[in-house]
């Protein structure tokens, strides 16, 4: 990776003042049957999108749709790069992606969103949650795995986590349950998992609902969640094994393992 890394960089340097030779080489790695070269097209297309921005896009988009899992990486933080510099613009193009067929191209824009996340804009983090709403309900695990635990739990929570909290309250109480498993899964993440006080109340109500998905989504959260706040989680776990509607999700919870 790092010398992929270190190849696309001196390539986009010594391009950079020849439009024609970078466009070839554009094309010719982003066709190649290697997927490093493919990877490398997406390095360099970064380089190339002030000067061609619908040509960079259509080709990002293909590249996110690669056969290959480390070409459709590299397109991901490719598109989370273009966001970044051109947010407003970008972001209605992730939003149309949103509806594509590809599952790979509807998770292309959890990773970007991922990708533009940063602390010192949490301005975009309301943009951000609203473009990638509409994907919680998405039923496709390759969608969501990116989606609850990373792209929220360790990105737009580490960023703003008042608003993205917030979010997640309202989130909670969707009757869809994909959207609830997403919503605990934001706590099973590393940040995610900083937030037990927060976090608490959205768990006891999701711990009620009866789909198995759910309570195990909400379980995970509760183990990841074990491991910074040990007392107040096992005393809550302790509490959902007297109550009817919690105690299949407390125990599945399970005790904590003896060290």
């Amino acid at each position: 990776a790092s010398l992929r890394q270190q190849v696309g960089q001196r390539l986009a340097m010594a391009l950079a003042a020849q439009t024609g030779r970078i466009s070839r080489w554009i094309d010719l790695l982003a066709t190649s049957p290697s997927p490093t070269g493919r990877q490398v097209a997406c390095l360099l297309l970064a380089s190339r999108y002030e000067n061609d921005p619908a040509g960079v896009l259509r080709i990002a988009e293909t590249l996110a749709d690669d056969p290959h899992w480390e070409v459709r990486e590299a397109a991901g933080g490719l598109l989370g790069t273009l966001l970044d510099r051109d947010f407003d613009r970008i972001r209605e193009h992730l939003i149309d992606l949103r509806s594509a067929r590809s599952e790979n191209l509807r998770r292309a824009v959890v990773l970007a969103a991922k990708y533009a996340a940063r602390r010192d804009k949490p301005e975009r983090v309301g943009d951000l949650l609203g473009m990638l709403e509409p994907l919680l309900s998405d039923p496709e695990p390759y969608v969501r795995r990116n989606l609850g635990p990373s792209a929220i739990g360790d990105a737009l929570l580490r960023v703003d986590p008042k608003q993205t909290l917030k979010c997640l309250r309202e989130w909670s109480k969707h009757r869809d349950p994909i959207v609830r498993w997403n919503v605990a899964m934001a706590f099973s993440s590393a940040i995610g998992s900083f937030h037990w006080p927060a976090a608490k109340a959205i768990l006891e109500r999701l711990a009620k609902g009866p789909e198995p998905i759910v309570r195990n989504a909400v379980a995970k959260a509760m183990r990841r969640c074990r491991q910074r706040y040990t007392d107040e989680v096992e005393e809550t776990r302790l509490r959902w094994l007297k109550d009817r509607e919690r105690a299949p999700t407390a125990q599945l919870v399970g005790p904590p393992r003896k060290r």
